[in-house]
């Protein structure tokens, strides 16, 4: 096969640790080798634990090539990403989140990739000097995706062009949570469930907090926590849960393989965060039919489009989060849980998301002007 001739490649770069991104990769991946369109490639940089053996899986299982690089030091990072490059030769350089988009840029920049595209995937603390990096590589990047409009306003802010900005909601593979959905809301284990890595990020206190109150009304309410994550931030989780007396209330699940199951018993799915990108643990959990219950914050509100599809709470308020546990376990649940279901099957599916950016590739590689993508509701 000629060079003119071959499929067009694409690789893909991002966080290895376990993170919605890590996840991303790979179901992107999938989608890219479904729809026939690319050729894609994983290459991971690797994080203190090994890459999850779930995503190996799903890359393994549809034969797409997986690669890992070395986390630091940087100037290791970027020459092992540069001998992929050149080994795989790609006419696409994708890369996933802060700060591996620097790393990742600089890379492909030196290896000439035909076309170089950052995505950000969440709000993130930009020290001086990231920020400088970043803003000067966008000059030698093709094209940049915010996965929400918030995360778009943001790098506005920090000084990345508009003109190169487009706004492409992320999906997930839905068809996974289709048997979740079929379980009746009222067959369900009336308890919440959050699936979340701990970290900074996430604010699972505000939640333990909310049960501890639903207890002192005398409506104890179940809350499992799925996920690992950071070890100082999950003892602090641990320790309130003991503070508070909760030990008989509330669950620490660890990591889990079976999350559309875990969905799919239970009725009520809480997103309790300080910022996001746009969540799509929520976005499962509106897939799998649960009454799904966020923070109003960027990246959650997007979720439900302006209307009635779940509840937001404002941050750091337990007392609005159980009242609207309360809520979501009564007949208001089954309604709120099947337009979240609509919705998020209509407007997060990977094929709508890959479709998005297979069409942003072929912009870019014709040449032509990048005339902006955009998801709309």
């Amino acid at each position: 096969m000629t060079e003119t001739s071959r499929k067009k490649r694409i690789l893909l770069f991002g966080t290895g640790g376990g993170s919605g991104v890590t996840r991303f990769l790979a179901d992107s991946a999938v989608e890219h080798k479904r729809l026939g369109n690319f050729e894609p490639m994983v290459a991971y940089r690797r994080k203190r634990r090994p890459i999850g053996r779930q995503f190996i899986d799903t890359l393994e299982q549809s034969q797409i090539p997986w690669r890992e690089v070395r986390a630091a030091p940087k100037v290791v990072t970027i020459a092992q990403l540069r001998r992929i490059l050149r080994e795989f030769r790609p006419d696409v350089f994708l890369v996933h989140g802060h700060s591996d988009h620097i790393w990742g840029r600089m890379a492909a920049i030196r290896e000439n990739v035909p076309v170089v595209v950052m995505v950000e995937a969440n709000l993130e603390r930009y020290r001086f000097l990231e920020r400088w990096r970043s803003v000067r590589l966008a000059a030698r990047t093709d094209a940049i995706v915010a996965v929400s409009d918030g995360v778009g306003r943001r790098l506005i802010e920090l000084g990345h062009p508009a003109d190169k900005l487009h706004v492409i909601h992320n999906g997930a593979p839905l068809e996974r949570f289709r048997a979740a959905a079929a379980v009746p809301l009222d067959e369900r284990e009336p308890a919440v469930l959050m699936a979340a890595r701990f970290a900074r990020q996430k604010d699972h206190a505000t939640l333990i907090r909310a049960a501890a109150l639903l207890r002192d009304r005398g409506r104890p309410i179940r809350v499992r926590l799925a996920g690992t994550g950071s070890a100082r931030h999950e003892g602090r989780a641990r320790r309130l849960v003991r503070r508070l007396g909760l030990e008989e209330w509330v669950e620490f699940l660890g990591p889990r393989s079976d999350i559309p199951d875990l969905l799919g018993r239970h009725r009520v799915f809480v997103i309790s965060t300080h910022y996001e990108g746009l969540c799509i643990a929520g976005v499962e959990a509106m897939a799998a039919g649960c009454a799904t219950i966020g923070t109003r914050t960027v990246g959650v509100t997007d979720l439900f489009g302006g209307e009635p599809r779940g509840w937001l709470v404002e941050p750091r308020d337990p007392v609005g989060l159980a009242d609207a546990i309360v809520e979501a376990l009564g007949p208001e649940g089954a309604v709120r849980a099947a337009a979240g279901h609509r919705y998020a099957m209509e407007h997060f599916s990977m094929t709508r998301a890959i479709t998005a950016y297979e069409q942003l590739f072929v912009s870019l590689l014709a040449g032509r002007p990048k005339e902006h993508v955009r998801e709309r509701g």
